[in-house]
């Protein structure tokens, strides 16, 4: 059985870091549950600086050096350039 653990996540919403969103406490399972509750959306551990979603770091972990990158999905990517586009925001 998998326990919750409490994981720092610090949202980057369009990629860009912002003070408004800085770090916050969330309990989840894994880092990825927890940015993605964070975000509101799926996310990949593989991506661009530009679709960077957020960061996270496990709470108490004091061998983890640097955040873990979440990075959001080509496809998401891909309908967010489409609605810019197309003027539906």
């Amino acid at each position: 059985m998998q326990t919750k653990r409490i994981y720092q996540v610090q949202h980057w919403p369009c990629g860009q870091w912002n003070r408004e969103h800085n770090w916050c406490k969330v309990e989840a399972f894994s880092e990825k549950e927890a940015a993605e509750k964070v975000c509101g959306v799926a996310l990949t551990r593989a991506g661009k600086l530009a679709q960077l979603r957020a960061r996270v770091l496990t709470l108490g972990d004091r061998r983890q050096t640097r955040a873990t990158p979440f990075y959001a999905a080509l496809d998401q990517e891909r309908t967010i350039a489409r609605a810019i586009n197309n003027g539906v925001n």
